[in-house]
């Protein structure tokens, strides 16, 4: 079996798009890094992926809030809730754009290289310059 060159840009976009969706999506199926401030983004002993973290931010294990009166241990306690979940926002707003990327890769780039090459053949080719100069009119 044959396959234009059409259909090849076709198969390697719809690959690239593939690609990228598979990224994105593994992107939030991994587990979040461990926080600065100690402890792991889940409720076990390790961190959760970001996709659950998305889903129910209360899973993180920070926890429950310190009183306010002890300032110490609530700062560590807010530090903690704000870097798991700068880290799950970051993670799943990286994901969408590669997402959102990916699938216009694949739907869009096939189109943008026919209309290319479809220009490129129904420009005329570039004037081609004679060898000689024409002669100059004879004086007088």
């Amino acid at each position: 079996m044959h396959l234009s060159s059409r259909s090849w840009i076709r198969l390697a976009f719809a690959f690239l798009g593939l690609f990228g969706a598979a990224f994105a999506i593994t992107g939030m199926l991994v587990a979040l890094p461990k926080p600065a401030a100690g402890g792991t983004c889940g409720p076990g002993r390790g961190s959760e992926a970001a996709i659950e973290a998305l889903v129910e931010p209360g899973s993180i294990g920070a926890g429950p809030e310190p009183p306010a009166s002890n300032s110490a241990a609530r700062a560590q306690w807010q530090a903690f809730v704000d870097e798991c979940q700068t880290t799950t926002r970051d993670r799943a707003i990286a994901a969408l754009v590669i997402l959102v990327g990916s699938i216009a890769i694949a739907i869009f780039g096939p189109t943008l290289v026919a209309g290319r090459k479809r220009r490129a053949r129904s420009e005329p080719p570039p004037a081609q310059r004679m060898s000689e100069p024409p002669a100059a009119p004879a004086a007088g």
